[in-house]
């Protein structure tokens, strides 16, 4: 997918997995050219630096302005390029990095490190407004202690032309053979594996592989393409050789609201299997050295202004915020774009920590069954 606006929250996640599996020297060279300390973070106290991924809503061309204009402060972006990444960057800059963006498949690590700073709730304007369902996860505490506050979350499911896939309530009809040569997959094992475990009726997240591995070459076998670029699925859609597929929902709703050529009858659903589903949470730097104006950033990305701008603005494709009283907020279409639904949040398999050799497993098993082996 592109690596702009919300489509990065996804693309991203994609290489997730491969990255942290490899991270070692790769991390470190990537670092390397990035060296931070506290001096070169900002000019004092009324400078911040926000460690996250480039084009994901906090670096919106609007974002910088406003939250100087509330607060006085100037922001200041380093790019990540993976979870693993952005972990070392914090743990490297010794005080330079003030906030961070942790996924909650991930957040656990950097929790475990020390790299996080524990949240007073007292502090966090919006932390009642969040979704009870993301902020009481075990994945963002530690000892009582909260270290995340949920900002956004996605889901990748099913989407299909209804005027010629149907039924297209269940994951069933990825491997259905009427649609031999027209399925889309996103290529990401991480996402790959346990939709094919939903459908099986195995856990998600630890599925026995041995019938999975049979099930993805099925899948595979279905496909027309493996993308990982919008672009890639865009012109494939247009072109009407693919009517149904994976796909992540921020990144499809705003696919299909811009109304390109041959999206007119698409849409994304929650399958009734269920979908495999990410939380994005904003995350104070441990040794920051400008507390009090981190506080305001957290504050800042979860409330309803921010959230709801993002939100209704299609072309900045937002995913849904993790801030009930914004969705409750938010227009019908805007919902069905963002697939907001919290009706959907329990039919979610979370992308949650897993043990190295597991995620290992899924991409070795993924790595065979493109490779026709």
């Amino acid at each position: 997918m592109n690596r702009s606006h919300g489509s990065t929250g996804r693309r991203r996640r994609s290489r997730i997995v491969l990255a942290t599996l490899a991270a070692g020297a790769a991390v470190a060279v990537g670092l390397a050219g990035c060296s931070l300390s506290p001096s070169t973070a900002g000019t004092g106290s009324d400078t911040l630096t926000v460690a996250t991924w480039k084009g994901y809503g906090a670096d919106l061309s609007w974002v910088a302005a406003e939250f100087k204009k509330e607060t006085g402060a100037t922001v200041k972006y380093q790019f990540i390029d993976s979870e693993a990444s952005e972990l070392q960057l914090v743990s490297k800059a010794n005080g330079a990095i003030d906030v961070a963006l942790p996924n909650i498949q991930y957040i656990g690590q950097g929790i475990d490190q020390g790299l996080f700073h524990s949240l007073d709730t007292a502090k966090l304007t919006n932390y009642s407004d969040i979704y009870p369902e993301f902020s009481g996860r075990k994945e963002i505490r530690k000892g009582g202690d909260l270290y995340g506050i949920p900002w956004t979350w996605g889901s990748s499911g099913v989407f299909y032309d209804s005027a010629k896939v149907s039924p297209a309530d269940s994951l069933g009809v990825l491997w259905d053979p009427k649609y031999k040569g027209r399925i889309a997959l996103f290529d990401d094992p991480t996402v790959l594996v346990p939709l094919t475990a939903l459908y099986l009726g195995e856990d998600p997240q630890n599925p026995d592989m041995a019938k999975i591995t049979p099930a993805l070459q099925k899948l595979k076998d279905n496909a027309k393409l493996l993308y990982s670029s919008s672009d890639d699925l865009a012109k494939a859609i247009a072109s009407g050789s693919v009517v149904a597929g994976t796909g992540d929902s921020g990144s499809l709703g705003s696919l299909f609201a811009s109304k390109a050529a041959g999206t007119a009858g698409f849409t994304y659903e929650i399958p009734k299997e269920g979908a495999v589903g990410w939380i994005d949470n904003w995350a104070i730097a441990a040794k920051t050295q400008h507390l009090d104006l981190a506080y305001k950033w957290l504050n800042y990305m979860t409330s309803p202004a921010f959230l709801a701008k993002w939100a209704n603005t299609p072309a900045d494709a937002s995913p849904a915020p993790a801030n009930k009283s914004v969705v409750d907020s938010l227009p019908a279409a805007t919902m069905d774009r963002l697939q907001a639904n919290p009706d959907k949040i329990s039919s979610l398999a979370l992308q949650l920590p897993q043990p190295a050799d597991r995620l290992q497993s899924w991409v070795d098993a993924w790595t065979q069954v493109k490779a026709g082996s």
